[in-house]
């Protein structure tokens, strides 16, 4: 498919009636791998319109259209079947800008599970039990190092730990050698969902 972004937001299912994540590839914009949410304004020709696609229904697979309304290029809100032919784009107004970016970081400070603005530096490894830092805004001990792991394409030293917050409980840190983020904390369940990444092959 080559180089394309990514819309992410969330929609109201016409069906269930259950609010759901989406996401949906495109390649009529920049085409350099970014998320486009809610607030960012995409379009540097500043147009008004609605960028519509299908989706399904995750409980009942039934199929719907989601659309994206772009007012002067910015992504504003999203709609679902009939409110894609019934909304008049130019009564819309721009909102604040990159505000699903920030709500996106809320969200993921909620959930302690995700890639936290705070930094660690990798040269800090192997982190020693008990070691104490910051991500989430709340502070984090280190109960142990359970993995090491060389990299294929690098061939640098992955470390995997499981690290406690009296907040958030028990969640798995990897610290990797990134040009742009080197902490990922995820919960349990969903370092167990990809066991491959997160833990040896043997268990």
């Amino acid at each position: 498919m080559g180089l394309f972004d990514t819309f992410y937001g969330e929609i109201k299912c016409p069906y269930c009636n259950e609010t759901h994540e989406f996401e949906e590839q495109t390649k009529s914009y920049d085409c350099t791998m970014s998320s486009l949410l809610l607030g960012d304004y995409i379009d540097k020709g500043n147009s008004n319109y609605i960028y519509d696609f299908n989706s399904y229904c995750e409980n009942t697979n039934q199929k719907f259209r989601i659309g994206i309304a772009i007012r002067n290029g910015q992504i504003v809100k999203y709609l679902v079947e009939d409110e894609i032919e019934s909304t008049d784009i130019m009564n819309l107004e721009n909102i604040e800008d990159g505000i699903g970016k920030k709500l996106q970081y809320e969200k993921v400070c909620r959930e302690a599970n995700g890639y936290p603005k705070e930094e660690l530096s990798y040269e800090l490894n192997p982190l020693v039990n008990s070691y104490k830092f910051i991500a989430f805004g709340v502070e984090w001990e280190v109960v142990r190092l359970y993995r090491q792991h060389e990299t294929f394409l690098f061939k640098d030293i992955e470390y995997f730990y499981e690290i406690i917050s009296k907040e958030h409980g028990l969640r798995i840190m990897r610290l990797t050698k990134s040009v742009w983020n080197s902490i990922n904390i995820v919960t349990l369940e969903l370092a167990n969902k990809y066991r491959e990444l997160y833990f040896d092959e043997e268990k």
